[in-house]
């Protein structure tokens, strides 16, 4: 039975689910903070051998993409890096690579060299500059893509991780900015 009750329901659900959707498909002004774990275990070969990188090193803390105004090159990379016995005397780039945990793939958006934003065992700041629509590429399929960071002892990689499905934080922002529509909308229609 469909009272008017039950439809006001439906229809907050569904203005719920469009805000929610609207958050995550936002091209222009996306950002999205992943967590990172990175270790020597993660490093792989193409062939997809595990334990190829600095066993005993890591990297964790948090990576901000975002793809500023959704064109050119306005996208940034905000970093807030813990690194564990890893060589910091010979660091030699980082960056976000395609493809999955199993095997190797392509830079696709490199930040230069880490000692730009390097305080002692830290890397932390703000790279500008970046490729907004690689940016809103990788956001669109973040666990399709990997960090990783190279030394002199690990040209290939010293740590590496995959990045994960952004948090349920998202969804959780999208969904309240759907009910406060929802509630003005009800506020705004006569019984």
């Amino acid at each position: 039975m469909s009272t008017p009750e039950f439809r006001s329901g439906v229809r907050g659900f569904a203005i719920v689910l469009t805000g929610g959707v609207l958050v995550l498909s936002s091209a222009e002004g996306a950002q999205t903070t992943f967590n990172i774990n990175a270790n020597g275990a993660k490093e792989v070969t193409v062939g997809g051998v595990p334990n190829q990188g600095d066993l005993d090193g890591s990297a964790t803390g948090t990576l901000v993409l975002n793809n500023g105004t959704g064109s050119g090159s306005t996208g940034s990379a905000t970093f807030s890096l813990t690194l564990s016995n890893v060589d910091i005397t010979t660091l030699s780039g980082h960056h976000i690579h395609i493809g999955p945990a199993t095997t190797t793939g392509t830079i696709v958006l490199d930040f230069g060299d880490p000692d730009t934003i390097r305080i002692g065992s830290l890397i932390s700041g703000t790279i500008t500059g970046l490729s907004a629509t690689q940016i809103t590429t990788i956001l669109g399929n973040p666990t399709n893509f990997y960090y990783n960071l190279h030394n002199g002892a690990f040209p290939s990689g010293a740590v590496r991780d995959q990045l994960p499905e952004p948090t349920s934080m998202i969804l959780i922002l999208g969904g309240a900015v759907g009910l406060f529509a929802f509630r003005r909308h009800r506020r705004t229609v006569p019984n």
